[in-house]
């Protein structure tokens, strides 16, 4: 008897401590589900819904947002991600990556203070949502973990935020576009270290004189974005120079009131800038020769200021460039033009070059011989003063082109064969001197003849 009894004593034990892990398993479970609905912690759950409530959502594109039981999981809300090893918030994002075609459909009355509970979040982008000159909330200044803000196109009000220099794991910053009041300084920029994207395009910027020394002290920026902000002209000191970046890739200054001084700050970037936008502002002048320091430049435009000519040395010494943009300056190469391209198009840079445009500058004479651009795809001379007759030659080797247009200018004559620029697609030659008729092999060979 003894054998079953032990039996028997050794079977109520295991059931006993069977029973013990399962109701252990059910007290775990019980207490998860005090703080976590599914993967979602209760109290960020009802920070989302008090932002939801703060939303004017017509379309509903906010409906997987609920109280129901089957949309509790604020995890698999639409713009929402959460880490799957804790469930905090980790990202809300309902800029135009995520909604697609709702982008436009939501408004905001304001956003929630209660987003101050997602202490975890690191990424926040409500690009595009307007929310009616609401005040830029204060707290998301305290929201440390933030390493993504784009608040670009809110159309929020107020006082500049500088509060958001506290947020010093910032690596993107967007807050183009708003209603703030001008900015008096930018001393709260070199808190954010870890920068590597900056948009500010629409801040007026005007009263800053020294915003090349804030961007300087950005070391890890590769993209800068200062559009339309009514920047000064920079009234450079030595401490314009200190710490600079050395990875600026990427700058757009355009509409703007700078002068040509700005090339010399540029320089602090010469082995590093690749894209340079400084269209609409006050350049004026000849070309600075500083510009041909900056050897990785790959796309440039000038256009839209009072560039006048020159011997453009400078371009040939940018072997990286695929892009030109000069149009509507005041290039004073009339009858230099030939010299102006062999300069620009030197060895260094012809088997590059993409796209050139040269229009909207008044230049008068022949065309030149443009053969050695082998690499081009779009050439824009229109709005010129260019004359004489267009010679089978001037094209002939640019089997890569697919947009020429030489359009109100002066040429005459008839068109030659231009049947050889195989990869010709839009040809623009209206407003000109050329005879009427057209080689009717041409509307074989190009899908648009204008």
């Amino acid at each position: 008897m003894q054998g079953p009894g032990m039996c028997l004593k050794l079977f109520l034990a295991f059931a006993l401590l069977l029973l013990q892990c399962v109701e252990g398993g059910e007290v775990g479970r019980n207490h998860r589900d005090a703080n976590v609905t599914g993967r979602c912690i209760e109290k960020e759950r009802q920070a989302l819904l008090a932002f939801k409530r703060g939303m004017v959502d017509k379309f509903d594109v906010l409906s997987s947002w609920g109280l129901e039981i089957q949309k509790q999981d604020c995890c698999r809300w639409i713009g929402v991600s959460c880490s799957n090893q804790t469930g905090h918030v980790l990202q809300l994002d309902l800029s135009y990556k995520v909604m697609d075609e709702h982008y436009y459909s939501l408004e905001g009355k304001m956003i929630s203070p209660k987003l101050i509970e997602l202490q975890y979040l690191h990424h926040l982008d409500l690009h595009g949502i307007n929310f009616n000159g609401s005040q830029f909330p204060n707290f998301i200044g305290s929201l440390s973990n933030l390493r993504y803000l784009d608040l670009s196109d809110t159309l929020l009000g107020g006082k500049f935020p500088s509060q958001v220099g506290n947020l010093t794991n910032l690596q993107h910053l967007g807050l183009s576009f708003n209603d703030f009041t001008n900015a008096e300084n930018l001393d709260w920029l070199p808190l954010l270290s870890s920068l590597r994207y900056l948009d500010l395009s629409g801040t007026n910027l005007s009263n800053v004189l020294d915003w090349p020394e804030a961007i300087n002290k950005l070391p890890e920026l590769t993209n800068l974005t200062l559009w339309e902000c009514d920047l000064p002209s920079p009234i450079l000191s030595p401490l314009s120079y200190i710490n600079s970046s050395k990875s600026l890739a990427s700058a757009d200054l355009s509409f703007n009131h700078l002068s040509t001084s700005i090339f010399l700050w540029l320089s602090n970037y010469n082995t590093s800038l690749v894209y340079l936008d400084l269209t609409n502002n006050f350049l004026a002048g000849s070309i600075p020769d500083v510009l041909g320091n900056m050897s990785t430049l790959a796309h440039l435009d000038l256009s839209n200021n009072q560039l006048e000519g020159g011997d453009p040395h400078s371009f040939s010494r940018l072997c990286s460039l695929q892009s030109l943009d000069l149009a509507t300056n005041r290039l004073n190469v009339s009858g230099q033009l030939a010299k102006f391209v062999q300069i620009l198009f030197s060895t260094c840079a012809q088997n590059s070059l993409e796209i050139l445009d040269l229009s909207w500058n008044g230049i008068a004479g022949s065309l030149p011989d443009l053969t050695k651009l082998s690499s081009l795809a779009t050439l824009l001379l229109n709005n010129n003063k260019f004359s004489g007759v267009i010679s089978g030659t001037h094209f002939s080797k640019l089997s890569k082109l697919q947009v020429l247009d030489f359009s109100w200018n002066d040429l005459a004559g008839s068109l030659p064969d231009l049947t050889n620029l195989s990869s010709l697609e839009i040809l623009f030659l209206h407003n000109n001197q050329l005879s009427r008729a057209i080689p009717e092999i041409f509307g074989s060979v190009f899908s648009k003849l204008f």
